[in-house]
């Protein structure tokens, strides 16, 4: 006996049933997973800040400064110092870090005449300088009495320029208000001038050579006033370099 059923309706794929939702409920899930991860980084952020928020600040940088005994007392295996033996009481304070101070060049010596003095001659190594071969050249064709004249000069311009190096001599002239001449063996020249930028000074000079006399032994110079302008031409002073 054959049993009959119903005849199976299929539905077309564009007929498939599905479930009835309310419009938009698909992404509230996925909303909500976010806001809590994002809940969950900010407290553990707050965690590690709020340590850093309150670390204490740190105290300011303190400075001591001791003197030059207190600093030897420390350090008994270094020399004594300067400052400490020979300083005076008022100066005993001053810190051990101060820096000394560079030595001094020597000044030469300047008698109660003014007269300087040096003890170190100077022409022999300017001469010697590739800078003045030319002169030392010209210098070798002169005769006696000019080579020793230019020889004094010259030593006189380099003196004074060691002795006060605001003064940059270009040019003396030894006869300018009286001749130069021998005495017991020295050149004197008491009437001499020189220029130093744009004006001319009155020189004396006396300048001692070896038995050659090709090289200067001993020399004492002093400088004057400057001389007017209006005096110049009279003098035989040029003007201009």
């Amino acid at each position: 006996m054959t049993t009959l059923s119903a005849p199976e309706r299929v539905l077309p794929a564009r007929e498939t049933v599905r479930p009835l939702r309310a419009r938009g409920t698909d992404s509230l899930p996925l909303l909500g997973a976010v806001v809590l991860h994002l809940m969950v980084i900010g407290a553990l952020l707050l965690r590690v800040v709020e340590p850093l928020m309150e670390l204490p600040e740190p105290p300011a940088l303190e400075t001591e400064v001791i003197s030059a005994r207190d600093f030897d007392a420390l350090h008994p295996s270094a020399p004594a110092s300067p400052l400490a033996t020979s300083a005076a009481p008022a100066e005993a304070s001053l810190p051990a870090t101060v820096p000394a101070a560079p030595a001094a060049r020597p000044a030469p010596a300047v008698a109660p005449d003014d007269t300087v003095r040096p003890t170190r001659m100077l022409s022999g190594d300017a001469l010697a300088s590739p800078k003045n071969r030319r002169l030392r050249q010209q210098m070798a064709t002169l005769a006696d009495e000019e080579r020793i004249a230019q020889l004094c000069d010259f030593e006189a311009m380099e003196q004074i320029h060691a002795w006060q190096h605001r003064f940059q001599p270009d040019r003396l002239v030894d006869y300018a208000l009286s001749d130069p001449h021998w005495e017991n063996g020295v050149f004197v020249a008491a009437g001499s001038a020189f220029r130093a930028g744009a004006d001319w000074f009155e020189l004396s000079y006396r300048c001692t050579l070896d038995a050659t006399r090709r090289t200067v032994t001993g020399f004492a110079f002093r400088v004057g006033p400057s001389i007017p302008r209006t005096e110049w031409t009279a003098l035989n002073l040029p003007a201009v370099h």
